[in-house]
């Protein structure tokens, strides 16, 4: 299994990005509803993605899995083929997107109050949610344990 972290490109202003833009070129963008923040992700085959997004704390978030490109950001989770950069998948997540647990495949992503299960072509395997935001969690062996902002505990059979 192959995996690359993309960083982001954070720019001042829409504006601001289409003047970058111009010169280097776009492939693709993602943008969810009421963007005021915007950026781009360089590839590793030179391609850009443009993400413009609600700002609410969080900074978008990808990574290449097997030829696929996975964006997180609000709560949409998005993949893309990575040579053509159509996208293959939006998902609507519960809560706000906060990181990749885990790339195997399926890919397991955590929001502000649960854990998900996703398929490559974004069909979702499960859903695992609290009753609260996560404080913390860990990963041991099949069980997913942590605890709330309030911190209520929980622990969660990872199903196969």
């Amino acid at each position: 299994m192959e995996f690359i972290s993309v960083s982001w490109t954070s720019v001042e202003s829409k504006n601001a990005l289409s003047n970058f833009l111009a010169k280097e070129g776009a492939t693709s963008e993602l943008a969810t509803a009421d963007p005021n923040t915007w950026g781009f992700f360089p590839l590793p085959n030179g391609k850009k993605l443009v993400v413009g997004y609600a700002n609410l704390g969080l900074t978008p978030v990808a990574t290449v899995v097997n030829g696929h490109l996975l964006i997180g950001i609000n709560e949409i989770l998005a993949g893309f083929d990575l040579n053509t950069l159509q996208r293959t998948f939006i998902y609507r997540m519960p809560s706000v997107f906060h990181e990749f647990v885990s790339l195997k495949d399926p890919v397991i992503v955590r929001d502000e109050v649960g854990f998900i299960c996703i398929s490559a072509t974004g069909v979702e395997r499960w859903a695992l949610l609290t009753n609260g935001p996560i404080n913390q969690f860990t990963i041991e062996g099949a069980f997913i344990r942590g605890v709330t902002i309030d911190d209520e505990p929980f622990k969660f059979a990872i199903p196969s």
